[in-house]
């Protein structure tokens, strides 16, 4: 059963401060930290009941709060892992020199200026995905994605460059 609107406000008057301090220290990361708060605040929201049973609320919340920082941790390993993968993952063929050079133009002009530039800085400039996402100022997942959004309509283009 959701709680009381006001029960909600007094949670989170009372403890976010403490929590996002407390995620924080074990994530070293403001964005994950800001994260756990939200999400553990969307946990009380959906179902209070653990907390009406807990001896104690705020042990009750800190529990919650350090197994959220610890999912979030591990959820950002496994995606560097990730990425880590698909900046190793060579370029496919039809990205060599060799290739159709035409329709490898004329596909990469059908992308979108963001998927891109993505490409080229990859590809042709050999940057991380980390580095390009320093560079345009966007996180490092958002880069993974457009460079693989860009393969797949490449790949979809001109199937003759596979």
């Amino acid at each position: 059963m959701p709680p009381s609107e006001a029960t909600l406000s007094r949670l989170h008057a009372d403890h976010a401060v403490s929590v996002y301090r407390f995620a924080w220290s074990v994530t070293k990361d403001e964005s994950l930290a800001q994260e756990v708060v939200q999400e553990l605040f969307l946990k009380l929201a959906r179902d209070a009941e653990a907390l009406t049973t807990a001896r104690s609320e705020r042990a009750m919340i800190f529990t919650m709060a350090r197994n959220l920082a610890l999912d979030a941790l591990r959820q950002r390993q496994r995606q560097e892992k990730a990425l880590e993968a698909w900046e190793q993952e060579q370029p496919p063929d039809w990205f060599e020199p060799a290739a159709d050079h035409e329709a490898l133009i004329a596909a990469l002009a059908a992308l979108p200026e963001e998927q891109r530039s993505v490409v080229h800085l990859h590809v042709w400039e050999d940057m991380s995905f980390r580095e390009i996402g320093k560079l345009l100022g966007l996180p490092t997942q958002t880069i993974a994605s457009r460079y693989r959004y860009a393969l797949d309509k490449l790949r979809a283009h001109s199937p003759t460059l596979v």
